[in-house]
């Protein structure tokens, strides 16, 4: 009589071939996603505003305005108007960020300096006599300089909108002005003689006498052109990925600057910033375009990876089956036997 073995000759790899296959995908979801998370930490985070990012190899410009000094002026201040200390001063410039701790670049800067002589006594010892005097003088600064950003000793702050600039270079002053002056003379013609009428001039009453009293303007054109060395330090604040605000102070110092020219320049000045860089929204959505790419590649990884465990464990059960039909049933297996009994009366 032929049994059904209780115990298959090949174990029913049905079960066996589904968890095989299941571990593998979980497998390479771990796999992957430790990967991606290694290699790039925080990728798919927005990027944050890094000067590694905004201030490496990018351009900008800016303008300024403020306010101006000139110092050691041949031309001396008497009882002068209070608006003559200082004067205003605007320009703009353009650099190149080579990196995020040093720029070079290139800067306009006009100002002027103004002196003036108003006289509370007249000094009549000397003819002419000097009663008002008004000095100007326009410059332009034309510069070629660099800067370094002290707060990139610690590239790693919290803080990358704020930087502070530390900047140097050669320029060259072009300065162009004049002076007017208002002069009284007065002069005695006495015995066909004339001579200035000073304090303790003599006059005869014997002859006849001529006095002549003149007032004079003079408008004398002055000029210059010196090498200067600036010195500047400039605090820049970021409004936005373009936008940056700053307040600049500098000094300049004029070389062979003789008689004429003033010993230093010196400025403080409101600065505002264009930096030519990619928008926030440009930036994000390129980030995500590469996010959705990583994530759709992982996606297809994954997918081609269940069906391959998906086919192996198919070709499993089909071996397993065929192997029970070569060994496992016997051929009368399942027919129904008719058995006809006869009784005989």
């Amino acid at each position: 009589m032929y049994k059904r073995r209780s115990k298959p000759l090949f174990p029913s790899l049905s079960g066996l071939w589904a968890r095989v296959g299941l571990s593998a995908v979980l497998t390479a979801v771990v796999t992957v996603g430790a990967q991606a998370q290694a290699s790039g930490e925080g990728s798919t985070q927005p990027p944050r505003d890094q000067n590694c990012e905004l201030r490496t190899g990018t351009w900008s410009i800016y303008a300024e305005g403020g306010l101006s000094w000139a110092t050691d002026v041949w031309y001396q201040n008497l009882d002068a108007k209070k608006s003559y200390k200082v004067a205003p001063a605007v320009g703009g410039g353009v650099d190149y960020t080579i990196r995020p701790w040093v720029r070079v670049g290139a800067e306009y800067l006009w100002s002027r300096y103004r002196r003036e002589q108003r006289f509370s006594q007249l000094d009549t010892k000397s003819m002419p006599v000097k009663a008002y005097g008004n000095y100007l003088m326009n410059y332009h600064n034309v510069r070629l300089g660099a800067g370094f950003n002290f707060m990139e000793l610690w590239p790693n702050r919290s803080a990358q909108w704020l930087n502070i600039w530390a900047g140097t270079g050669l320029g060259y002053t072009f300065a162009k002005g004049n002076e007017y002056g208002i002069f009284f003379s007065n002069t005695v013609t006495q015995d066909g003689k004339t001579t200035p009428l000073i304090d303790g001039a003599s006059i005869s009453n014997e002859s006849s006498v001529t006095i002549i009293g003149t007032v004079r303007t003079t408008n004398r054109h002055e000029n210059f052109k010196k090498l200067y060395v600036p010195a500047s330090l400039h605090i820049e604040a970021d409004v936005s990925r373009q936008l940056s605000v700053g307040l600049k102070g500098e000094i300049d110092w004029l070389m062979n600057r003789k008689a004429i020219a003033p010993k230093n320049y010196a400025f403080a000045l409101v600065t505002l910033r264009y930096n030519f860089v990619r928008s926030r929204a440009r930036v994000q959505r390129a980030c995500y375009e590469d996010e959705t790419a990583t994530l759709g590649n992982r996606l297809n990884v994954l997918q081609r990876e269940a069906t391959d465990a998906r086919i192996q464990a198919e070709k499993a059960e089909s071996a397993r089956r065929q192997a029970e039909r070569r060994n496992g049933k016997p051929a009368a297996e399942g027919r129904r036997v008719a058995i006809t009994v006869e009784h005989s009366k």
